[in-house]
């Protein structure tokens, strides 16, 4: 099978008619990918939901989902524009293809197209071309059938999926996700139905000559059953309609922050705190502010004149010098007058002695200092305390006003980049709303995902009581099955009953051979060294997968990280693939979003470019670079497209290329 292109008109966030030309270039395998870049919420999901729904119409939303349900999500899936442009009220999907069956190749032009009347009523309409021919002669439910008998849904699955959803099969404790996945593969979902007929025909030929009261009693188990049963049924087709209720509503989420964004939300988000932040740095200001007033008004002013200073501290020393010299020339002269006075007596004719020796004795400090006129006249305490003052005091806090002055500038900058901030901030009428309407799905999902596990759970106690129901009826049976009168026709039933549940073993068990082997190279070549003699070991009862290394020991699967277990689950995708037999083209929607560098690589370089002749890939710009990617990889690419979404008119744009400069 090659998807040839896909047509999308007013569909979801694609305003409007699109062309998307998916057929890979050159030689069959040599260029099989098809790769697709947008942010979040750009539309890579609606490529794959396009491709689906073209298919398979209502069975994408489950097995037992109502018309009524139908209708409202196809509703959902016209284009809702965000401008004053009028709503369209028709979409479609339209996807054409070839395929060969018998040898034979035919091309295919499936077109789906839904119109919503005044009333609000959807009218869907099917139509299938087939080699130029338009298939007329169908009605909607046999052109359905038509296309799931074509590509049953079941195996589509393995090769149609969502890269962020694979994990189940490696989370799943209790192997669900595998066993759904094989018994599709094997087409056993069909042979578990005929063995459900044959045992309700048993029931119904072994009732003939019972008594009266084991016939009710077998009846109404059989009542109980097939109700409790039909809950069951009922219960998780809810829970599927539930989770792509939840899928599609995610989507809109990451729409709506994006159209937040657009509008300034991160701005608005910070704005009480840009307002604490502004208020908090003009106290601040203030406060600094008013202690540089303190200090200019104290002995800050005396550090800005080093030089008048300078010259002052020189006058007050020599000021205090001098009026020590003149008290020492003071002393001196009263002791020389005192001592001349006491030697006269002594020393009478010998005066120029006596001057000689006190001129010796005092030396200078009987000549009178050079007058200094004294203009200050401080004591020296004073004089000490002025010059700590000026040499100490103000010159700390001149640094100390030079520091706040600095702090003063940042603070300038501090309140200017709040100030632009709050400037950038939109209008509360504006922006408020989109956080009404987001805080409203975010309420949706939480609602959502309380439903969705309740809806898991009821299945379950549903399935417990039916099976006990069954139980009891086969018990039942067991006891009365020979008083039948029909009891041949009963007995051949049981036989191909038991036959085919041989049948089923010995397929699974011949499958799930198959299935080890192909998971085991896919495994080796995707993972990492460490787990290159790892050999996989599947339950065939259980479905269980034992992951054993060459030295016997289990690698507990549950262990895995979150990237590990994508390549897990990815590895057993690509090898349930390989166990089809079919050769279908491979649609991945985020396929590396759990995933670190080392195993990005790996799948990029070791699974895409070989997954099948036609990958599809819808990825985001921090799954998949260009510019890094491996050579290997880049040489496999036919197409690139990429999608840019305008949150002002709600609508997505698809362009050549991949997140070019001019995109980021």
């Amino acid at each position: 099978m090659i998807l040839k292109t896909l047509h999308m008109g007013n569909f979801r966030v694609y305003r409007g008619d699109h062309e998307i030309d998916l057929l890979p270039e050159g030689p069959s395998g040599q260029k099989p990918i098809i790769l697709f870049g947008g942010l979040n919420g750009a539309g890579k999901t609606s490529i794959l939901t396009a491709v689906r729904l073209a298919l398979y119409g209502r069975r994408i939303l489950g097995s037992k989902v109502s018309s009524d349900a139908y209708h409202q999500y196809l509703d959902a899936c016209i284009h809702k524009p965000g401008d004053d442009q009028p709503a369209p009220k028709t979409a479609y999907v339209r996807l054409k293809f070839s395929d060969s069956k018998g040898g034979k190749q035919n091309e295919y032009d499936v077109l789906r197209n839904w119109f919503r009347d005044t009333s609000g009523v959807i009218t869907e309409k099917l139509q299938i071309t087939r080699d130029d021919e338009v298939l007329n002669s169908l009605t909607y439910e046999q052109a359905q059938s038509f296309l799931n008998d074509l590509i049953p849904i079941g195996i589509a699955d393995l090769f149609f999926f969502d890269g962020e959803k694979i994990a189940e099969l490696a989370e799943s404790d209790g192997n669900a996700a595998l066993a759904n996945a094989i018994e599709r593969l094997l087409g056993l979902d069909l042979v578990s139905k005929l063995r459900a007929d044959l045992g309700v025909y048993i029931r119904n030929h072994a009732k003939g000559r019972l008594p009266d009261a084991i016939r009710q009693e077998a009846e109404s188990l059989e009542a109980e059953y097939q109700r409790l049963y039909t809950n069951y049924q009922a219960e998780l087709d809810a829970k599927e309609a539930l989770e792509d209720q939840l899928h599609n509503l995610k989507a809109q989420i990451a729409q709506h922050e994006q159209k937040i964004e657009a509008h300034g939300g991160a701005w608005y988000e910070k704005q009480s705190d840009e307002k604490e932040r502004l208020e908090r740095l003009l106290a601040e200001q203030q406060l600094i502010k008013g202690r540089i007033r303190t200090l200019k008004g104290s002995l800050y002013p005396i550090a800005l004149a080093p030089t008048a200073l300078g010259k002052l501290l020189s006058q007050l020393d020599a000021e205090s010098g001098y009026r020590k010299q003149l008290i020492t020339h003071h002393a001196a002269k009263r002791q020389a007058s005192a001592l001349r006075r006491e030697l006269n007596e002594v020393l009478k004719d010998q005066e120029e002695r006596l001057d000689t020796a006190i001129a010796k004795a005092f030396g200078e400090s009987l000549h009178a200092p050079q007058k200094i006129e004294l203009i200050h006249d401080l004591s020296d305490s004073e004089i000490e305390r002025l010059r700590h003052q000026i040499t100490v005091e103000a010159p700390k806090q001149k640094q100390e006003v030079d520091e706040l002055e600095n702090q003063i500038e940042r603070l300038r900058h501090d309140i200017s980049d709040c100030a632009t901030n709050l400037e950038r901030a939109p209008d509360e009428q504006r922006i408020k709303p989109l956080y009404e309407q987001l805080h409203k799905f975010h309420l949706d999902q939480g609602r959502l995902f309380s439903q969705i596990e309740e809806k898991r759970e009821n299945a379950k106690r549903e399935l417990r009581a039916a099976m006990d129901c069954i139980r009891k009826l086969r018990k039942l049976e067991a006891e009365h099955q020979m008083q039948s009168d029909n009891a041949h026709a009963v007995e051949m039933a049981s036989s191909a009953r038991n036959m085919l549940s041989s049948y089923s073993k010995q397929a699974k068990i011949s499958k799930i051979r198959e299935l080890e082997y192909n998971f085991s190279e896919s495994f080796k070549r995707l993972s990492r060294k460490s787990y290159q003699d790892i050999t996989p070991h599947i339950d065939p009862h259980t479905f269980a997968v034992n992951l054993q290394h060459a030295n016997g020991k289990t690698l507990d699967r549950h262990q895995l990280s979150a990237g590990e277990k994508q390549i897990y689950a990815t590895a057993m995708l690509e090898a349930l693939g390989k166990s089809s037999g079919k050769r279908l083209p491979i649609i991945i929607d985020t396929p590396l979003g759990r995933l670190d560098s080392e195993h990005r690589r790996r799948i990029i370089e070791n699974y895409f470019p070989t997954a099948s002749h036609q990958v599809v890939l819808l990825s985001t710009d921090t799954e998949i670079s260009l510019e890094n990617g491996p050579e290997t990889f880049r040489r496999s690419i036919s197409k690139t497209y990429e999608m840019r979404y305008d949150p002002e008119i709600s609508a997505t744009t698809l362009t050549k290329g991949y997140f070019t400069n001019a995109s980021r």
